[in-house]
């Protein structure tokens, strides 16, 4: 198994590295730059989608996820009913978040209909994650990989013709119509490749008779719960800070936060790709009763090292980066929020690793009691923190409660899965960070080298890490790849 996920963890990083840095930095950025505080808006109306995303999803991505992979055969009889789930959360998702934006958070009729596009993307990027959850769950892998950013390459195209060659006028409602299309598309090529790939022959025109499915969809939805709980609270701890800081502060500081966090989310990708390569694999594993630890050293190390290397890189190049993604807009207000915030990366990265052992092995709801109270954790800092430092407030909020998190999420696993603690690959994980960090600091110190060099240093100091602090072995890393 270690040597399937290191195979496609590498595909997974190679497309991701190639495509939605591409859509990030070249796309979203440019939207950004070219409407000004107006993407605030954007920006908190985005984050407020995902709040309530336990609607539009209800768990049923990770619980279709691990009982596939556990029990292919379940495919023709779970397929067609969760499909019905879909259309059916879909609509009630859409009609409680339009409520909460009315009535609760106050905003004004002309931002519904960009609210109502936003919502209607969510429903179309949960689809295609659930459709891919059935063919990494047959074991498909590497086609998964190859889909990951079918999405956001398509997005370039549709994207990119309004931004680059100004096929309509841009705006808010334009580009996020523009990635309607993508996803639209998206959807009917994961469905055709999920047709090829099933043991068996489905039609769209399916349609669940309450009569006859009601039981097995009060089974799902009675099972799917407490992965659906799970979804709730991890995006309101962690996508909270966006909408409050826009209602309390104004949308002038949700877009200095936005240029913070889209370093953050671009670094976020990749602790997604390990979690959606791992619970399948933590799944299977689990029913075998295979040795966990060997796959679970390995995740941690490189999203460990991954993690300290991208974060070090980010807080010290923080200056330059900003001026090249947005040599207009600079000051020392976006350079702190950015300095602040991409060291979330770092405990979201271990939360990646363990909450999806925690998935995996069924401990949701010992896992949700920590989300529960760090959502209290990070409501509690933002109300504090944003009427005194805005946008700062809300990202030292942020780093917060992530830290919390992790710790609590680690501790859990051990417990949990009798993990074996070594007091010497904890040092290692410690001198690693230490090394890297330092090195930096001492690389980004020095005058008259270019920061493209400076940046492939970084990326130097945390390859040697790995080795020095033995990390991972290369003896056995060449032996896992040519199994």
């Amino acid at each position: 198994m270690n040597r399937e996920f290191l195979l496609n963890i590498i595909l997974l990083v190679l497309i991701n590295l190639l495509i939605k840095p591409l859509f990030i930095f070249g796309i979203d950025l440019g939207v950004q730059n070219q409407l000004g505080e107006q993407y605030g808006l954007y920006f908190a109306l985005l984050n407020l989608t995902y709040l309530s995303q336990i609607i539009n999803d209800f768990g049923i991505q990770n619980f279709n996820n691990r009982h596939i992979s556990q029990h292919p055969y379940l495919l023709p009889k779970y397929f067609p009913n969760l499909l019905a789930i879909k259309g059916v959360l879909a609509l009630f998702y859409v009609s409680v978040t339009l409520l909460i934006a009315w009535f609760w958070l106050g905003y004004e009729a002309a931002v519904i209909p960009l609210l109502l596009v936003l919502l209607f993307n969510q429903v179309l990027a949960q689809l295609i994650l659930f459709l891919r959850t059935n063919i990494s769950g047959l074991g498909h892998y590497r086609t998964d990989s190859l889909l990951s950013s079918l999405d956001k390459l398509l997005m370039l195209v549709t994207c990119g013709a309004i931004i680059w060659f100004h096929v309509v006028p841009l705006s808010l409602m334009s580009f996020a119509l523009a990635q309607t299309l993508a996803l639209a598309c998206s959807v009917l090529v994961v469905l055709l490749v999920m047709r090829k790939l099933a043991a068996f022959d489905f039609h769209p025109s399916w349609v669940v008779k309450w009569r006859e499915g009601r039981a097995a969809i009060y089974s799902i939805f009675k099972q799917s719960l407490p992965y659906a709980l799970t979804i709730l609270l991890m995006f309101a701890y962690s996508r909270m800070d966006g909408v409050l800081l826009e209602r309390i502060a104004g949308a002038a500081h949700a877009d200095v936060y936005a240029s913070g966090y889209r370093l953050l989310d671009a670094c976020n990708m990749f602790g997604y790709l390990f979690a959606t390569l791992l619970l399948p694999m933590f799944a299977r594993m689990l029913k075998r009763k295979d040795n966990l630890e060997p796959l679970i050293n390995l995740s941690f190390n490189l999203i460990w090292a991954g993690s300290i290397t991208l974060s070090a890189a980010v807080f010290f190049a923080r200056k330059e980066l900003l001026t090249w993604m947005m040599p207009l807009r600079i000051s020392e207000y976006r350079f702190e929020v950015l300095g602040l915030l991409i060291w979330a990366f770092v405990p979201v990265s271990v939360i990646y690793i363990f909450s999806t052992l925690l998935t995996a092995g069924q401990r949701l709801m010992k896992m949700n009691r920590f989300f529960v109270l760090g959502i209290g954790l990070d409501l509690i800092l933002n109300l504090i923190l944003i009427p005194k430092w805005q946008a700062t407030g809300s990202a030292l909020a942020a780093i917060s409660t992530q830290v919390f998190i992790s710790g609590a999420i680690v501790w859990l696993a051990f417990r949990e899965f009798k993990l074996t603690f070594y007091p010497a690959r904890l040092a290692a994980v410690i001198g690693f960070a230490l090394f890297v960090i330092f090195g930096d600091y001492v690389l980004f110190g020095q005058s008259g080298i270019s920061i493209g060099i400076k940046l492939v240093g970084a990326m130097f100091f945390g390859a040697i890490g790995l080795l020095i602090f033995r990390l991972i072995n290369i003896r056995n890393l060449r032996k896992a790849l040519s199994y």
